[in-house]
């Protein structure tokens, strides 16, 4: 019986964190295009080009898509650019 209930409660907690991890994963992915977003749009403000639009065009899709990806878009877009 206790055998039973301890495997019961790490399939549990397995689960939990689980989820908190794939959620946290996409926040350090989000976080790090932010810190590449920003040396970009630095670049940008240097030297103008069409390639630099392109390539910030793309990391803010790809932390939209994140966004998404994370379960919670709001809160996600918030801790991302507002930490």
């Amino acid at each position: 019986m206790k055998l039973l209930t301890v495997l019961l409660l790490l399939t549990i907690g397995g689960l939990m964190t689980s989820c908190t991890s794939e959620y946290e994963e996409c926040l350090v992915q989000g976080l790090a295009l932010r810190n590449q977003l920003a040396l970009v749009e630095q670049s940008y403000s240097v030297v103008s080009n069409e390639e630099l639009v392109n390539e910030m065009e793309s990391i803010k899709n790809e932390i939209n898509f994140l966004a998404k990806v994370s379960g919670n878009e709001e809160l996600f877009l918030k801790q991302v650019f507002e930490d």
